[in-house]
């Protein structure tokens, strides 16, 4: 059996926080060269269904509202875990999704 891996994020109906059959796809919901690493190192991913990440059109790779529906989620949840604000959040990823 493989290891858990770790995630914040809320349970959702739109993904998994854990990674099953159906919702085999690991998102890292910051993702490009720097990014990637932190959201794995946070805890800031999720599991999708296949269609879901980059799939379809209608995956977040490919749908901009997904995507940012997954980024503010992210952002509000890293700021309560860590204790930390917008500033550091900015400091952190680049930019503010709130």
């Amino acid at each position: 059996m493989s290891k858990e891996e770790f995630c914040i994020m809320p349970k959702n109906h739109n993904y998994s926080i854990k990674r099953t059959s159906i919702y085999s796809h690991r998102h890292e919901v910051f993702f490009g060269a720097r990014n990637r690493q932190l959201s794995i190192e946070d805890g800031l991913i999720v599991f999708l269904r296949p269609e879901m990440h980059n799939m379809s059109k209608k995956g977040v790779h490919f749908d901009r509202v997904f995507d940012l529906y997954l980024k503010k989620i992210a952002e509000k949840v890293w700021l309560g875990y860590y204790d930390k604000t917008i500033e550091d959040f900015i400091k952190r990823y680049g930019r503010n999704y709130l």
